[in-house]
């Protein structure tokens, strides 16, 4: 999902006669053409959102030592 930043916080804009417009200075969306508009826009930024890590793998619960007496 792409995530676009404007410094108008209610801007607007039409793809194919459709008017869509931000919510708070931000629109995200997962349509190509809107994403193609978008990036042409000189007031908006795009967020570049970083992948998800790989989760770690869990650890193995350690195993209690016995204490030799």
């Amino acid at each position: 999902m792409a995530v676009f930043h404007s410094k108008y916080r209610e801007l607007a804009f039409y793809v194919d006669g459709v008017r869509h417009s931000f919510s708070s200075g931000t629109y995200s969306t997962e349509d190509a053409k809107v994403v193609a508009v978008l990036e042409q826009m000189k007031d908006v930024t795009k967020e570049h959102a970083e992948e998800p890590a790989e989760k770690p793998a869990a650890r193995k619960p350690a195993t209690a030592k016995s204490s030799a007496k």
